[in-house]
């Protein structure tokens, strides 16, 4: 289960995987060398806020996963002498607004709203959560990640009635 919620929420992170001291790609399973597609019915970029907005049906492809939102926001790091572009490492925080959904291979996630905030190096998952692999499901209301100790936490809201709800299915042999 730790590997299933830390690929589903790496995604939502859509920050850089540092290895070897190169830029991966923002998506879970995705490298530096993967392109990074942004399709969307609008890009707004605002220069002196190092901010970008997409809007319209937001589709991001890196790799082999997804990412679909109603609303992209990147926030970057005011380096880079004013180039639009958002490049992995000047990435600081993502907001996605719902629904969101997340593909990678056989694994999906959904909620009304997520974000990364790389000073956190946490990843939320708010509103409606659906984690699911296969038959597998857990649902919630906010989904906390930390991408530093790989510790996920669940929490379930009032359409639980509080509850965090998991459904796991063996496979059959």
């Amino acid at each position: 289960m730790r590997r299933y919620v830390f690929v589903l929420l790496a995604a939502l992170a859509a920050a850089p995987a540092v290895a070897k001291g190169r830029s991966g790609g923002i998506l879970p399973g995705a490298t530096a060398k993967d392109p990074l597609n942004i399709d969307a019915g609008k890009l707004d970029y605002f220069d002196k806020e190092q901010k970008l907005i997409y809007s319209g049906s937001v589709i991001v492809v890196n790799g082999p996963s997804t990412l679909k939102a109603s609303r992209l926001i990147i926030f970057l790091d005011g380096k880079g002498g004013g180039d639009a572009g958002a490049s992995n490492d000047r990435v600081k925080h993502i907001d996605a607004e719902g629904p969101v959904t997340l593909v990678s291979k056989d694994q999906i996630g959904t909620g009304d709203r997520g974000s990364y905030d790389k000073a956190e190096n946490k990843v939320y998952l708010t509103g409606n959560v659906t984690l699911t692999q296969g038959e597998n499901v857990v649902k919630g209301d906010r989904l906390v990640y930390d991408v530093t100790t790989g510790i996920a936490t669940v929490q379930g809201g009032e359409a639980q009635g509080g509850r965090v709800r998991s459904t796991f299915t063996p496979k059959n042999q």
